[in-house]
């Protein structure tokens, strides 16, 4: 029988392979503005298992999806806390961290779980910060309707924890882009020895996300005048309408009922209501009494 969480969902195992996909999905739907407060709503969560299950044929659940989020969170922050620390570095190339011995056995005594950091340090170490940062803005959680609130005490737990406590350490490449950073202690960096892989300078990036959320504000600018376009034209009264000529009729006064009749089977055309309407109005009564 498999085990379950404490809210009662099924544990499922996430390979390898499949983490790296789902971390690359949400970093996506996180570049899209998609993650407003600490977590997404239920419709991007849906998006995302859609996503998860054609890319590596792993089916979840959106609670499932969401406690594998926040325990990403968690270990983030853990190894942030880590790298915070003075005396430790991280090889970000050879993902390994160094301390002396020393230093590992004081700081185990107060975190103990971050032994797993011993002999690797933490894939993706980017790409996490970039999706958790943006979940510290806010002062206080709050869930929309169509939001999913969490689901167990742990994940109540990790939210409040985490909501107003981001931490995350920059290594990211220089400047000019010819070498990677090695983390020493209170964000402190020098240069590590292992060749850079290839990818844009820091500045590039903040200038492209700049970017993103320029376009991403205008798109919502224009939809939002579009609505307010069609909402306009939708009750805006119609030109050469039946009512308009009803109108004028009814203010030259003394039209009889025949007349009238007949003018309404010609008015059904939008081409003799044109005329009607444009016509100066003392050539209107002569071709009422023509009908």
């Amino acid at each position: 029988m498999a085990s379950k969480n404490v809210d009662g969902q099924e544990k499922i195992s996430w390979p390898q392979r499949q983490e790296t996909i789902f971390i690359h999905i949400l970093h996506e739907h996180v570049k899209k503005g998609d993650l407003q407060t600490s977590t997404f709503k239920m419709k991007v969560w849906a998006e995302i298992s859609d996503e998860l299950y054609a890319q590596c044929g792993l089916k979840c659940t959106i609670p499932q999806l969401k406690s594998k989020f926040n325990r990403l969170r968690k270990v983030h922050r853990d190894f942030s806390d880590l790298l915070e620390h003075t005396g430790f570095g991280w090889d970000p190339i050879a993902n390994t961290v160094t301390a002396s011995e020393d230093v590992w056995a004081s700081y185990l005594k107060s975190k103990p779980k971050a032994k797993q950091f011993r002999t690797q340090g933490l894939e993706h170490y980017q790409l996490l910060g970039e999706i958790f940062n943006t979940t510290t803005a806010t002062g206080q959680l709050h869930y929309a309707s169509s939001q999913l609130p969490p689901n167990s005490d742990d994940e109540r737990e990790l939210e409040n924890n985490f909501l107003n406590t981001g931490v995350h350490i920059d290594v990211d490449l220089d400047d000019d882009g010819d070498s990677p950073q090695l983390v020493s202690g209170k964000g402190k960096r020098k240069c590590a020895t292992a060749a850079a892989p290839e990818r844009r300078p820091k500045k590039w990036e903040k200038m492209e996300s700049y970017l993103d959320v320029c376009s991403e504000v205008m798109s919502q600018k224009l939809q939002r005048e579009k609505e307010k376009s069609l909402e306009a034209s939708s009750t805006s009264k119609e030109m050469y309408s039946i009512e308009e000529c009803i109108e004028i009729v009814e203010t030259m006064g003394d039209i009889d009922n025949d007349t009238f009749n007949k003018m309404l089977e010609k008015i059904v055309l939008i081409e003799w209501r044109k005329i009607f309407v444009t016509m100066p109005a003392t050539r209107r009564r002569a071709w009422l009494a023509s009908l």
